[in-house]
């Protein structure tokens, strides 16, 4: 019998699945999963890797989904959470019992000390509370129903849609111009001389065309990353010379993103391993977060790290006898690699890149045209990425060392070594022309940008060095150096966002991410401060200078989503202080009040489903689809800190468990225009 006839003898949910089927109808496997009415042999599928699935598989998705709400709500009223938590264990022993009560109050207070973390993470569209779980992912969804309008264009899958995502060759030469002169040294994660090179031979002999069949749609994912990046990161003035008006540049920005996922995917790329997936992968981190879509990017960072690791870019020692291009290209893309997996540690609290087993060489500090090894003071096109590397290397020792310590103390002997190490590194070891000082005419036009990037990224990790200890600093006095030298750090971070702006230069996702992080951890200051207080006034001024910036910046979920949740903070923190801080105090004059993170994220999500239902948030016009300074520290507030960074409809459910500093960042990131 030929494959063909067999193939329609199996009903479409059973091919669907890839399962044996007992070609009947009803068949077994429908029988057992209660999809009699269901089965049936369908007639010849339409190609499985299209992202549009039937209606009627999402209907039987959502009849499922029903039935199992339905499930939980007759428990829930038969028995309390205690009598289920109870009926579902064995019987516990008095030392069982009085093993599970530490283990809980351990888990609350782990929660309240990294209360900043939570709320910062809120700010990326992602959350760090393990039981924070949701039926679907908070970004948007590559699934689009008919319902909701979609048409052909609207899969990403089919080569001849690709195609017209790409703008006119001139445009595409301008994109990549633009990135190879004002963001490649952010990320460094491709070789320019190779990739114009290529670039020439895909518009010269190969017409532009996709469905080319020498065209290997790894490297068209590259050149989607590449015209992303740029669209999504260069002043509004620079993109509209280039000819894309504001509501083209939104479409196309994320609709380039998602091409970026589809072209991998056509390619197969976890199979057909090739370093061209990691480095458009790692050149995506420039735009991802931008575009809200920082859960689908980390996972696919954890599959180009398994990726380069197969092909052992991991293990790329230096070369002997000059430097080789190709190895040189896999140091780069590995350095960028490592530099995302270690700076996420502080919300995922584990890594995948051991340094141990991590033995590639640093990628050289050289220019593209020779390729002669040049001193670390000369700036190249590599300088930024091998010094943010050595910042993030001290990532996991630190979560290595917190994780053997048993004590608060110990932990904190930890918390001030690599406070140590890192203000050394960010002071004594940069190099000389990302310290403070003129520009030389004859350097590349991204030194100042990246110096102001330094002084933001070094004072943000400190505070991510500092933040297991944070919420206790305002509480408790041992803890004063950390109060101080986060307060400071944050100022640092938001005066540096400030001259950024009169710059013009690209926009990081950076510059919105860690400024919303560092006017959370003012919020949190002005919460244990009183209200007349000096630097509560000089604190409020500065995030709304934040909250300003952010309310100017379009096509940015980061923005969107930072300015919300630190409006909801401040208005929080001025309701408390008026209606329950000034009535409390203790004996020594300090409030006795704690910071609710758990209520705090509960009112703002009720918030936001009421202002969603109320139509005060727009309803979002796109198809859902699917990391340092001029000014200086107070000397109030740093003294003591011998560093200093500066250069001259719906309803959101609440999630259970959400009641730490990281989910207070992963709220800032909520996408609620996309609900």
């Amino acid at each position: 019998m030929s494959a063909i006839s067999r193939s329609k003898l199996t009903c479409a949910a059973c091919a669907r699945r890839k399962v044996k089927c007992s070609k009947t109808v009803p068949c077994t496997n429908c029988i057992r999963r209660g999809q009699q009415q269901t089965c049936g042999i369908d007639e010849p599928q339409r190609d499985t890797a299209s992202p549009i699935r039937s209606s009627s598989s999402r209907e039987q998705e959502l009849a499922y989904l029903k039935r199992r709400v339905a499930q939980l709500e007759d428990a829930s009223g038969q028995q309390s959470p205690t009598d289920t938590f109870q009926s579902t264990q064995p019987a516990s022993s008095p030392s069982n019992m009085r093993t599970q009560q530490p283990m809980e109050a351990n888990k609350d207070a782990a929660s309240g000390r990294d209360a900043a973390t939570v709320l910062e993470f809120l700010a990326w569209g992602r959350t760090k509370d393990p039981d924070c779980h949701t039926v679907a992912s908070l970004e948007p969804t590559e699934e689009i129903t008919p319902q909701s309008g979609a048409t052909v264009l609207d899969d990403l899958s089919q080569l001849s849609v690709l195609q017209l995502l790409l703008p006119s060759p001139h445009q595409v030469r301008q994109l990549v111009d633009y990135h190879t002169e004002c963001l490649l040294w952010y990320h460094g994660s491709y070789f320019a001389p190779t990739f114009e090179a290529q670039l020439r031979i895909f518009l010269d002999q190969h017409g532009g065309i996709i469905r080319n069949s020498s065209v290997n749609l790894q490297w068209t994912a590259l050149l989607f990353a590449v015209l992303t990046a740029s669209l999504t990161c260069a002043p509004d003035v620079r993109v509209r010379s280039w000819g894309f008006g504001e509501p083209e540049q939104e479409t196309l920005s994320r609709r380039w993103f998602q091409a970026i996922i589809a072209c991998l995917t056509r390619a197969d790329y976890t199979s057909n391993l090739s370093i061209l997936s990691c480095q458009a992968i790692a050149a995506a981190t420039t735009s991802a977060h931008l575009l809200g879509f920082s859960t689908t990017q980390s996972i696919h960072l954890a599959t180009a790290v398994r990726i380069a690791q197969s092909l052992g870019i991991h293990r790329l020692s230096p070369d002997p006898n000059g430097i080789i291009v190709e190895k040189e290209i896999g140091r780069r893309v590995w350095c960028q690699l490592c530099c995302q997996d270690w700076f996420s540690i502080p919300f995922s609290e584990s890594y995948l890149v051991n340094p141990m087993y991590s033995t590639s060489a640093s990628p050289s500090n050289c220019h593209d045209e020779d390729m002669v090894a040049l001193d670390p003071n000369i700036p190249t096109i590599t300088s930024y990425s091998r010094f943010l590397r050595e910042i993030a290397a001290i990532m996991p020792q630190l979560q290595d060392g917190l994780i053997t310590c048993n004590t608060p103390y110990t932990r904190y002997e930890k918390v001030l070594h690599w406070d140590s190490v890192l203000r050394s590194l960010a002071t004594r070891e940069r190099p000389l022309f990302m310290t403070n000082g003129p520009l030389d005419p004859n350097w590349p036009i991204w030194i100042s940008w990246a110096r102001h990037a330094l002084a933001i990224t070094s004072s943000h990790k400190i505070i991510m060095i500092h933040r297991s200890f944070l919420q206790d600093s305002f509480e408790n006095t041992a803890f004063a150096f950390t109060r101080r030298t986060c307060l400071a750090a944050s100022k640092t971070i938001i005066k540096e966002y400030k001259c950024l702006i009169a710059e013009n230069g690209p926009t990081l996702w950076i510059h919105q991410a860690f400024a919303v992080a560092a006017s959370i951890t003012l919020c949190l200051d002005i919460f244990y401060r009183d209200s007349h207080d000096s630097q509560t006034i000089e604190h409020r001024a500065l995030i709304q200078d934040v909250l300003q910036i952010l309310h100017s910046l379009r096509n940015s979920t980061i923005a969107t989503r930072g300015s919300k949740l630190l409006e909801a903070l401040l208005a929080y923190t001025s309701r408390v202080v008026v209606s329950q801080r000034q009535k409390k105090h203790s004996r020594d004059g300090a409030p006795v009040a704690r910071f609710d993170v758990s209520n705090l994220i509960r009112e703002f999500y009720e918030s936001s489903g009421t202002e969603k239902q109320s139509g005060l948030v727009n309803d979002s016009t796109f198809p859902p689809l699917s990391d340092d300074p001029p000014p200086t520290y107070d000397p109030s507030e740093s003294e003591h800190i011998p560093i200093d960074f500066s250069q001259s409809h719906c309803h959101i459910p609440f999630p259970p468990g959400a009641n730490s500093f990281d989910d207070l960042l992963y709220l800032a990131n909520f996408d609620f225009a996309n609900m």
